[in-house]
């Protein structure tokens, strides 16, 4: 990472999927070292709160690798001294990615309009999401939260 110029906060939304990475090792280097290395660059910078995007069911003792690494990466961010970490933690994020450069994803894009048609009767915390919410909810908590570390969840992550 190049040095980053004087900053206060940090938005951190790096991620990739398993398919698009083509391996562990490709996925973690994203997903983890990435986010890790722009975190540290970050406080570097001077930077004292951190915003930053995982996913629900993130936990260091998962047996599914996606969530195990999100939680290695809420577990290490969080030895980085910021005064305030808040972590989103989504279900699907729902958006335009063509935008991104992504390719198509068959099973997501079935499973985002399955979300959307249940969406009533899904309970919050396993909702789809629109990332532009998770977007406004994670900056609207970073802003406004005190010195803490915060999870964000469910209805946490709807708009304002």
């Amino acid at each position: 990472m190049p040095k980053l110029p004087p900053i206060d906060d940090v938005y951190i939304t790096l991620g990739t999927t398993m398919a698009a990475a083509g391996s562990q090792s490709a996925f973690r280097a994203v997903d983890h070292d990435a986010v890790m290395a722009t975190a540290r660059a970050a406080r570097a910078a001077g930077a004292t709160r951190c915003g930053v995007v995982t996913a629900m069911g993130a936990n260091t003792g998962s047996p599914f690798f996606y969530n195990r690494v999100k939680g290695e990466v809420e577990r290490d961010l969080e030895t980085l001294g910021f005064a305030t970490l808040v972590i989103a933690q989504p279900s699907l994020l729902l958006g335009e990615r063509a935008a991104l450069q992504q390719a198509p994803r068959a099973a997501e894009s079935l499973s985002m309009k399955l979300f959307q048609w249940a969406d009533p009767v899904i309970p919050a915390a396993y909702r789809a999401r629109p990332a532009v919410d998770v977007a406004r909810a994670l900056v609207r908590a970073v802003q406004t939260r005190g010195a803490s570390i915060f999870r964000l969840q469910g209805r946490d992550l709807d708009p304002f």
